[in-house]
């Protein structure tokens, strides 16, 4: 799949016209249709006729929206702050650059830790696949444990990434960390905000989610607005992965409460004790889990052989075993 150089030069030529012609004008109501207008435009170009089941579509049309959340964070709502064109482009496209400043990125592990956790991650992920692949469609929460940990797991792409970033920045710079080991989240918030595809969450928190809360001094506006657009962005990626309407409710829904849920942690006032705030965390992603994840366990197999795991089928790695039961 190619992407048309004609989306590609109207993508940037509206990255350069929000900045000098957008971005100076004083009435906001102009700057948001003249903003949000090309960027619905430019995504549906962009992400029509993609193929089923493919993950690089998927991937592109997250990209798309992270772009446009950007676009509309710096043009419409931060004209007070200066930025140079550089600093606006690299903000604008740093979903597709994630690198960050050692020195801003806190608790950096030395590079040793990312050859240690590397070929752990990538034993677990090509575990995970290959014994979900061999197993029917059938939904439990043993096959959405299954799929979430080949979800977190992934990250071993990146971590390779990092090693790479820091070696030849000689450590000045590093890559976001796309998983900060999300199972050890002990809140919902801990698990949206600081753990749990950094990538995404990134652009939300910095775009949307803070914009909105000094807005309106108000976590909880932020929070669940950040729910709501994260969940909006989820159902065009069913959309165009399933070409199914009966999944995008329920893909919308899992987004929606935990956005409540966020919001409940929020304003209660009991601090809970750690193990109980673990256990209440992960019995809620595991129980919702269904809403989002029903569709894709049921396409099974023919979806995971359309998007293996990055080296999965090099012959050389090791192999773990895998149960001779599905789950």
């Amino acid at each position: 799949m190619v992407l048309s150089p004609f989306v590609l030069i109207g993508w940037f030529g509206h990255i350069i016209i929000c900045y000098y012609l957008i971005r100076p004008i004083c009435n906001t109501l102009v700057r948001t249709i003249l903003t949000i207008i090309p960027c619905i435009l430019f995504t549906y170009i962009t992400c029509q006729n993609f193929p089923q089941y493919d993950s690089l579509s998927l991937i592109i049309v997250a990209l798309c929206w992270m772009i446009s959340i950007r676009l509309v964070h710096l043009t419409i709502f931060s004209i007070d702050k200066l930025l140079t064109f550089r600093s606006f482009l690299f903000k604008t496209l740093w979903i597709l650059f994630p690198i960050l400043s050692l020195k801003s990125k806190r608790n950096e592990w030395p590079i040793k830790y990312y050859f240690i956790l590397i070929p752990v991650k990538l034993l677990i992920n090509h575990w995970s696949y290959r014994w979900s692949i061999s197993c029917e469609t059938r939904v439990s929460y043993t096959r959405i444990f299954l799929f979430y940990l080949s979800l977190i797991t992934i990250s071993y792409v990146f971590d390779s990434l990092t090693i790479l970033v820091r070696i030849f920045t000689q450590d000045k710079y590093t890559v976001e960390s796309f998983t900060n080991f999300p199972l050890f989240s002990l809140s919902l918030r801990e698990f949206w905000g600081q753990r749990y595809n950094r990538f995404i969450g990134t652009v939300l928190k910095e775009s949307i989610f803070e914009p909105i809360r000094s807005k309106f001094s108000s976590s909880t506006i932020g929070g669940l607005t950040t729910f709501i657009i994260s969940g909006l962005l989820h159902v065009h990626v069913a959309f165009v992965a399933f070409n199914d309407v009966s999944s995008l409710f329920p893909t919308f829904i899992f987004f929606f409460l935990h956005g409540i849920g966020c919001c409940f942690e929020t304003n209660m006032k009991i601090q809970l004790p750690k193990h109980m705030g673990w256990i209440l965390t992960h019995a809620f992603l595991l129980f919702t889990a269904p809403f989002v994840l029903e569709p894709t366990i049921k396409r099974g197999s023919p979806l995971l052989i359309q998007n293996p795991s990055p080296l999965v089928n090099i012959e050389w790695i090791p192999k773990l075993p895998i149960p001779n039961f599905c789950p």
